[in-house]
Parts: structure tokens; sequence; C-alpha cells
């Protein structure tokens, strides 16, 4: 485990881009990458210099905009368990109750076997019991209704569910490019 902090990188419109390791922040800020930075400032140690010993040292912020990064095209979380129970907040969708990952599911609503596709909007969040109970069949079938509907993380979710160490002023710049409808907002 790296014991440093991603670096969240931004376009130089200031919209959310992708996380960067330490060292490619480092090297942004080395070759005058940034165009401009918020957030606390980490400091990383190099090695010593031959002549006067001293060690080298540079300090990188934790939010970076980069000057001429192309404008991405907005890439909404891959669809894993782990993202799909952050954006569902580990709430069943069809009994409401709060589920760790070992309790947790990944339910299809319109089931694979039926044409359902492996996507954001067939997928939820279920309990194991709940997820039994609706086995292979519609909801209609099952008599089970959705508590919430699915959707599709945009690319400020989509950095927060991907990143289990996201620093509070990195939080706090995501949350606010986050849609009013996303769950990720903090409560």
């Amino acid at each position: 485990m790296n014991k440093y902090p991603l670096v969240l990188t931004l376009d130089s419109s200031g919209q959310p881009h992708r996380w960067s390791t330490w060292e490619e922040g480092v090297c942004y800020k080395v070759k005058d990458l940034i165009a401009w930075s918020l957030g606390d400032e980490q400091i990383y140690y190099g090695g010593n210099n031959r002549d006067t010993g001293e060690q080298s040292s540079v300090s990188v912020p934790s939010i970076v905009a980069i000057r001429n990064l192309s404008k991405h095209k907005q890439r909404s979380a891959v669809l894993t368990n782990r993202n799909l129970f952050g954006r569902d907040r580990h709430i069943c969708a069809y009994c409401g109750e709060f589920h760790p990952d070992n309790k947790a599911t990944r339910d299809h609503i319109v089931p694979v076997s039926k044409g359902g596709q492996n996507t954001w909007m067939n997928c939820v969040t279920a309990c194991k019991s709940c997820n039994n109970r609706k086995d292979n069949k519609s909801l209609k079938e099952a008599g089970m209704e959705l508590l919430y509907a699915p959707y599709v993380p945009d690319r400020a979710e989509a950095l927060i569910l991907s990143n289990r160490s996201v620093l509070a002023d990195q939080m706090d710049f995501l949350a606010a490019h986050l849609p009013k409808h996303s769950r990720a907002r903090p409560q």
C-alpha cells in the first residue's frame, strides 16, 4: 500500500479528470505543467545532494489542474460490485436494509437470462435473501418493487467510488461537482 495519497488531477477548466500517483504529481510540478491548484500540499522527499548533503523535496497540492490537458470524455465508473455497492450505499433495493460487502449481492433488474444487460441501469444492490427471492424473475413475476432507481455515476462520482482514501479537500471539491441525484453526496 502506497503511503502517499493520490493527487486529484483536473483539466485546466477545473473538471475532474483522474487520480494521479504522487510520482506523477511531482513530475507535473517539476515540469511546470500545473496551471493552478487547490488543497493542502504534501511534501515529497528525494535523495541527498552529493555536494551539500541536503535532501531534496517537492511540495505538491492535493488537487492540480494540468495545462493543455485535452478535454476528456465523460466516463462513468467501471461497474464492479464495490462501485455498485458504493453507489447504492450498501442499501438493498428491495428491503431497504443496509448490508456490508459480504452480505450484499448484485441483482440484475431484468435477469441476464431474459436479455438483461450487465449495466449500471440494470443493476442494483440486493441482500442475499431478496436476491434469492427474486431469483430469475422479472420484478412483476417476483411481486417486488425497487425502492430506488438505478443511475449511471458521473465522472466526479466515479472518482469518489474508485479511491478508498479520498482526502477531505478532494472530497469537498468532488462533492461540489456531483449531480443532485447522486447518492455519493455527503450527508
